[in-house]
């Protein structure tokens, strides 16, 4: 059976997008090290701006 978890990959607002991408890569990166698979990144609409990650473990 799969556990999903749902996880915002860039809190807060950051000055540039790149910022934004690098904290997200860290993210990741953890949720890697501790066992997790990215299974999708919803990506940001104009209004929110907040990259969602889509984990699972098995």
């Amino acid at each position: 059976m799969k556990e999903y978890k749902l996880v915002y990959l860039n809190k807060g607002l950051k000055v540039s997008r790149e910022k934004d991408l690098e904290q997200a890569q860290d993210v990741i990166n953890e949720y890697i090290a501790e066992g997790w698979e990215l299974q999708q990144i919803i990506s940001p609409n104009d209004i929110m701006g907040a990259l969602v990650g889509v984990f699972y473990k098995e």
